[in-house]
């Protein structure tokens, strides 16, 4: 037996010992059960932060810290990242980010479906607006994430430009192909967004004036996008029965252009419902030949969006002012419920009123009409005693802006075979709001996926769990606790090109959600959207509270984040 030379052992420990004592944390958080956002098993661990970072993982013993925190029987996993949101203007008016926050999201991830707050000039200034007024005083990107910086926010905010946003700027409200100038004024403000902090490029190709676009004209701007680092994310052209034939456009746009893609709530809609599969296929052929495609979903059967999707793209030329103008012609009303009724299905709204569910939509957002807020079309009919579709007609000229509604068209099944594939991820398609304010009870009817889509995910599908007041959302356990934290932090992080957080490293940022498995659940319906999740006691932002015994702490802890492009632009000037 070799000699055991116990001096040097006893220097190694006290050593340790030494370092230990220096340890100093600002909150430490104990005897958690660690879900690292990777997609590996849960590990005990306790977790130090020190400033804005995490600075330990695993067993710390005799350090001090400002604040500790108890996580014995709790889950702590990175914060959520939100890949799919719309909270471009509404942070200017709830800077606390309420419904976000409260639900465990740390990152937004803004600019979505061609819709950006920038870049902004004269003639695209009205389709850009907040909630409660608050003024238009930027042009740039860099302008626009410099008030939000300045103002302060709960949550870190990752912005997409939206294509439609430039094209009004450049081209107004025409259904046509940009002129050669045009384009060229369009991959301009491109590139002057990527450069001021965009992490890529948006389109919203089902809406208008997204729609008017072909395909060169998205494949010349995502390049420009690409050469900055940038991702391209897609709402893509149609649903229905063309799904799969439009996700094929947007993986075909990402291999021409050389940019990856993010295709936008791929849950099959009314009434493709049981092709799921199909769309599926074309990702993991994709990415097979080694092109990286990634989709999110919304996984609830309700879906949303505005009531001008009731009326086919080609008279929404000019704007919303000329589309209220238009429908004082008579004429014009009979042809458009004529080419509803006999058009392709492949816009789920439409194809639910040529089928005649007027009840399966329900008004979530309006100005003047407030007293309709949360009633079905068919209802609004019925009081006004006029045939649905003139009752529509009448919302949109008397609205100053399209209002938003819900309608019912997803399928459970559907949903649960894109929730299982491995590139699917977690989006609420929301915005943060709160019940004060603006956006408040009785003034805004929001999906409950605003406030609860995340909690919805862990009760629905990892516990299984139906909840009584919503019987339609029935629960099956399909997911694990890791694999759904994986698709709310890393793949978010990953696909939208997000440094230093979504993943629980010593060294990232801490970013962090502490829940209890048990009771981790969503409160918002749809008749009642406007209720905060249960169950998360506590969230982290940049190594701050802002979220302390499930109540909001009033701290703006988050950061704007700004892209690759950006830190290519500061590199250049030194």
């Amino acid at each position: 037996m070799l000699p055991v030379e116990t001096s040097n052992i006893r220097g190694r420990s006290d050593k340790i010992q030494f370092e230990m004592k220096k340890l100093n944390f600002d909150i430490l958080v104990r005897n958690g059960r660690v879900i690292d956002g990777a997609g590996n098993p849960w590990f005990k661990a306790d977790i130090g932060i020190s400033n804005d970072k995490i600075e330990k993982i695993g067993a710390i013993e005799g350090a001090a810290a400002a604040k500790c925190i108890e996580a014995s029987g709790l889950i702590v996993c990175p914060g959520f990242i939100d890949i799919h949101n719309h909270s471009d203007t509404t942070i200017l008016t709830y800077p606390k980010c309420d419904s976000m926050i409260m639900q465990g999201v740390t990152t937004q991830v803004i600019g979505n479906c061609g819709n950006s707050a920038a870049p902004v000039k004269d003639v695209n200034r009205t389709n850009v607006q907040t909630p409660d007024g608050v003024p238009i005083d930027w042009h740039t990107f860099d302008q626009y994430l410099s008030k939000v910086e300045k103002q302060g926010v709960s949550t870190n905010i990752a912005s997409l430009v939206g294509h439609g946003t430039i094209r009004l700027a450049v081209m107004g409200w025409e259904a046509r192909a940009p002129t050669k100038g045009e384009l060229e004024e369009m991959k301009k403000f491109v590139a002057e967004s990527m450069e001021d902090g965009a992490f890529g490029l948006s389109t919203g190709l089902a809406y208008t004036p997204g729609a008017w676009a072909d395909t060169d004209e998205i494949v010349q701007l995502c390049k420009i996008a690409a050469e900055y680092g940038g991702y391209y994310a897609t709402h893509i052209r149609y649903h229905g029965w063309k799904e799969r034939l439009a996700s094929k456009e947007a993986i075909e746009i990402g291999k021409k252009a050389g940019i990856q893609v993010v295709i936008s709530h791929l849950e099959t809609h009314y009434p493709a419902w049981g092709t799921e599969e199909w769309i599926v296929q074309g990702i993991d052929e994709a990415r097979s030949e080694g092109y990286d495609v990634t989709c999110d979903i919304t996984p609830e059967l309700w879906g949303g969006t505005g009531l001008l999707t009731l009326i086919p793209e080609k008279y929404h030329e000019g704007g919303h002012s000329k589309v209220a103008e238009r429908l004082k012609n008579p004429r014009i009303r009979r042809e458009i419920v004529k080419e509803v009724a006999e058009e392709i299905r492949i816009w789920p709204t439409r194809s639910l009123a040529a089928d005649g569910e007027w009840d399966k939509f329900m008004v979530t957002r309006i100005t003047k009409n407030t007293d309709l807020l949360g009633k079905s079309l068919a209802e609004i009919a019925k009081m006004k005693g006029k045939e649905p579709y003139e009752a529509v007609f009448d919302l949109l000229m008397e609205e100053e802006r399209p209002p938003g509604v819900l309608y019912l068209g997803h399928l459970e099944s559907d949903m649960q075979k894109l929730l299982k594939h491995h590139t699917s991820m977690i989006e609420s398609d929301g915005r943060c709001i709160a019940p004060y304010g603006p956006e408040g009870i009785g003034k805004s009817h929001p999906h409950p996926r605003y406030y609860g889509v995340f909690p919805l995910v862990f009760r629905k599908y990892v516990r299984g769990e139906t909840r009584a007041d919503m019987p339609e959302e029935v629960g099956n356990k399909i997911l694990t606790w890791e694999e759904a934290v994986r698709k709310m932090t890393s793949l978010p992080a990953q696909s939208g090109h997000i440094q230093d957080r979504g993943l629980l490293r010593a060294g990232m940022y801490a970013d962090i959600v502490i829940f209890n498995p048990d009771t981790i659940t969503d409160k918002a319906t749809y008749k009642n959207p406007h209720q905060f999740p249960e169950g998360i006691p506590y969230v982290i932002v940049n190594g701050q509270i802002a979220v302390e015994n499930s109540v909001h702490t009033g701290a703006l802890p988050g950061k704007v984040l700004r892209g690759l492009g950006y830190r290519k632009k500061a590199h250049a000037k030194k």
